[in-house]
């Protein structure tokens, strides 16, 4: 692999790292983990969500997103109420008075750290690192969606299991006396 691929996948990961924990400090400030903080965002909508709807969303499993959910409850930020008129075969999570009054504060805190993190960097440049990004993330979702992305995966394991046992010397096995 290219000497420059690396390099810019070592800065997608540090850049990706620095910006989640500031967002994880943000939220703690404001008590929130990060996925209780976008499941406030996500559930914007006066009809709220299927815990599936919010899973998906979170990209997580229905079981942690019930966690989640469990714990906006006990803060008094969201409830659980039955499906759209009324129908009982799922419940919707709908955020309270208090819950959306946090919630926009999530997005102002959230939209200013934003500001002040990356106002150092100008606008063209931002308009040039936006469209490589935008380019990077459609070129990966493809790969995902073409279900490429599990064959690349399989592929490094491989190549990696392949490299490590031609370079190591095969161990030696041991016999009983």
């Amino acid at each position: 692999m290219g000497n420059l691929e690396q390099e810019v996948y070592n800065l997608i990961s540090l850049s990706f790292i620095r910006l989640d924990m500031g967002d994880q400090h943000l939220m703690r400030r404001l008590g929130l983990t990060l996925t209780q903080s976008w499941a406030l965002v996500h559930l914007s909508d006066p009809e709220g969500r299927s815990l599936s709807e919010l899973a998906n969303l979170l990209i997580c499993d229905k079981s942690n997103v019930t966690s989640v959910v469990d714990k906006l409850e006990e803060e008094g930020l969201a409830e659980r109420k039955r499906g759209k008129a009324g129908d009982r075969r799922y419940t919707r999570v709908v955020l309270t008075q208090q819950g959306h009054a946090l919630r926009e504060t999530v997005i102002r805190a959230r939209e200013y750290m934003i500001r002040e993190r990356l106002h150092n960097i100008a606008n063209t440049d931002l308009r040039q690192l936006h469209a490589l990004l935008q380019q990077v993330a459609q070129n990966l979702t493809a790969q995902y969606g073409r279900d490429e992305e599990a064959k690349i995966i399989e592929k490094a394991y491989n190549h990696s299991v392949d490299h490590v046992s031609r370079t190591e010397p095969q161990a030696v096995t041991q016999t009983s006396i």
